[in-house]
């Protein structure tokens, strides 16, 4: 079964709400970056936690690699706002970018 396939069908038993796809399809853009960090050799983890019921259910982590001891750790309710932060936060100790 194909993903699109797949998030159709779970849309269709009430599982995954049209919202939540909508959220994680503009979460794939940054999770690129993410997967940038990574090939550097720097930890970049996303954790969704359904058992926190303070609707802060996401944990974004960026550590270890070049970063030595600076690390990135937030959790909050919104995905994409954290891993902007993330990113940023990367960016800052990391990367030039062009126009800086």
């Amino acid at each position: 079964m194909n993903e699109n396939a797949l998030v159709e069908e779970l849309q269709e038993s009430g599982y995954v709400t049209v919202e939540q796809v909508a959220r994680w399809r503009d979460a794939a853009r940054l999770l690129a970056a993410f997967d940038a960090i990574g090939s550097e050799g720097a930890i970049a983890v996303v954790k969704v936690d359904g058992e926190r019921t303070d609707g802060w259910r996401y944990t974004v982590v960026v550590s270890g690699g070049r970063l030595g001891a600076v690390f990135f750790r937030k959790d909050g309710p919104d995905l994409n706002a954290l891993l902007r932060e993330a990113i940023s936060f990367y960016r800052a100790h990391m990367w030039s970018v062009r126009g800086d």
